[in-house]
């Protein structure tokens, strides 16, 4: 039986089973519907994947302290070139270190090895000119040096940029000094005023006993080092006042304003010789003139014991035989003996004996220490002995009268009393001599307390007395009187001696002319007869009379005062 009911729009009933079958029909597949849902959740799988498979990786940076990083804008760059971002700036648990984390570009990531540095990159204005100048604007970043090897992902961060690449061809060597002195990180190395590499590392060495640095050469420079090579600080300007003066040096304007470090090679130009190794360590010398003092290795300490004052004697002082250096002054003490109370001055001297010995002379010093073998065995030093014998002896001197400094001098003093090299102590002793000074000094303190052994105040009033008695005399009326009358004395003499020689003259012509008569008689007289004889007599008689007449002519000539005062007076002698 069909149930019917009227339908509503009055079209007539409805069959009502046929209502019932469209209810339970089946669905025929999935609703349309849930295909939005589905591909919303596969292109959020999609881009998912893309954006993790895009991102790079993160990594974490221990820094001592992180100056002007801000999370979200501080980048990190290389070359220049952005190549992360700065995520998070904490500090750690302990507020030691700042710990930054930052998300990196995924085609860095396999450059990320352990020897990648960080630093962060900030203005900077030093001797080697100005750097991060662009931080000023966009404020400052990390800078990265990357590295090969396998990638890690936490890195200690470094307080200044690293200076060499580790891929930059080079070589490292180590440096051995006493102090640090110039040497700074970013030194520069110089060869020949070419600078071929820098200073990488300083730190105290192993034993504490002083500093080692650590430079790097670059290539192809590095293969001027050498096994010999010889390193030597730069200072701008090395000021000194010793023993052999003042001593000014200024050196290039670079090494002026920052220093730097020398360095030769002696055996460069030797074709078996070979680059060092990497590593090698060599002595860092103080200068240039400093090498020369460390080239002897040869050292033998000696004993200078000295009475006088050794102000202006230092440590380091030269000890120089006929000018030349031989030794250096290591020690100066103070030895004072309370039952003599005798004050003496003991010197340490170390000498060079390479010093001593002239180019050439192998041959005659192997002779040598073969025929004294015993004796340098049994620790003496027959080379100084001969010397000492013949007469060497040490003395201090002074180098340089502006500064004060003294040096030790070494020569030979023959007349100086015999002696020999004292042994018994810890080193020989060489025999002293007092200084040149003390000896002036004492001569000069002598001479003094001569001066004061002289009467003087009873001289000084006797010589005023002679002073005021030639005073006296000298303006006496009777002496003006005496110098007056001498003046007219010497007046009449002049006038007598005038006549004088007008009558000598016409006497010398009567007698010339009365011998020309007597030569005329004479030529008519024969030869032997009485008068002939007669008159050789006679003219021999006035021959000589003539002379006598010369004589006296010459005589008043030269002394005409005897007209007056005879001739027995001094002057007419």
């Amino acid at each position: 039986m069909k149930s019917t009911e009227p339908d509503s729009s009055g079209r007539g009933p409805i069959d009502r089973s046929l209502l019932l079958k469209a209810v339970i029909e089946k669905s025929r597949g999935l609703s349309l519907v849930w295909l939005i849902p589905l591909l919303a959740l596969l292109i959020g799988i999609w881009l998912a994947y893309k954006t993790l498979s895009d991102e790079g990786p993160t990594i974490t940076i221990h820094f001592k302290e992180a100056p002007g990083l801000e999370a979200g804008k501080s980048k990190i760059k290389y070359k220049d070139v952005e190549v992360g971002v700065v995520e998070t700036v904490l500090l750690n648990e302990d507020l030691s270190r700042v710990m930054v984390t930052a998300k990196m570009e995924k085609h860095v990531a396999s450059h990320l090895g352990k020897e990648t540095a960080f630093w962060v990159v900030k203005p900077q204005l030093g001797l080697s000119g100005v750097s991060g100048l662009d931080t000023l604007m966009a404020g400052n970043y990390i800078g990265v040096d990357f590295s090969s090897g396998n990638p890690v992902r936490e890195f200690q961060g470094n307080d200044h940029p690293p200076r060499i690449n580790p891929e930059t061809p080079g070589r490292s060597f180590t440096l051995m000094a006493e102090n640090a002195g110039p040497l700074k990180y970013g030194t520069p190395i110089y060869f020949r005023d070419i600078q071929v590499g820098q200073v990488v590392d300083v730190a105290l060495a192993d034993n504490h006993q002083g500093v080692q640095a650590e430079i790097f050469v670059e290539a192809p420079y590095h293969q001027l080092i050498e096994d010999d090579s010889r390193f030597w600080q730069i200072n701008g300007v090395d000021f000194s006042m010793g023993a052999q003066g003042v001593n000014l040096k200024v050196g290039s304007l670079m090494s002026l304003l920052g220093g730097g470090i020398g360095f030769e090679s002696p055996s460069l130009n030797n074709p078996e010789a070979k680059p060092a190794d990497a590593g090698a360590k060599f002595r860092l010398h103080k200068d240039l003139d400093a090498i020369a003092e460390g080239s002897y290795r040869l050292r033998e300490p000696y004993l200078l014991h000295f009475d006088d004052s050794v102000r202006g004697l230092n440590v380091g002082a030269p000890v120089e035989l006929k000018g030349i250096r031989v030794g250096t002054v290591t020690d100066i003490r103070l030895d004072i003996d309370f039952k003599t109370q005798k004050v003496r001055i003991p010197v340490i001297a170390e000498v060079d004996p390479e010093r001593l010995i002239p180019p050439g002379a192998d041959n005659e010093l192997s002779l040598f220490i073969k025929a004294h073998q015993a004796e340098i065995d049994a620790g003496r030093h027959p080379g100084i002995e001969k010397m000492v014998e013949k007469g060497l002896r040490a003395r201090l001197k002074t180098g340089s009268l502006l500064t004060g400094q003294l040096y030790v001098d070494v020569d030979f003093y023959p007349e100086s009393a015999p002696k020999k090299l004292i042994y018994g102590g810890l080193h020989p002793e060489i025999p002293t001599l007092p200084s040149v000074v003390d000896e002036l000094q004492k001569n000069i303190t002598e001479v003094v307390a001569s001066l004061k052994r002289l009467p003087l105040d009873k001289m000084g009033q006797e010589l005023l007395g002679t002073l005021q008695g030639s005073n006296r005399l000298l303006n006496t009326p009777e002496l003006r009187d005496t110098i007056t009358a001498m003046n007219f004395a010497m007046n009449d003499i002049r006038q007598l001696t005038q006549t004088a020689d007008k009558q000598i003259v016409n006497l010398a012509a009567s007698v010339e002319k009365a011998m020309s008569s007597t030569i005329k008689v004479l030529e008519q007289v024969q030869p032997g007869a009485p008068m002939a004889v007669d008159m050789s007599n006679a003219l021999e008689e006035l021959a000589a009379s003539a002379r006598s007449i010369r004589v006296l002519t010459e005589y008043i000539e030269r002394h005409p005062e005897a007209l007056l005062q005879g001739k027995g007076v001094k002057g007419g002698k």
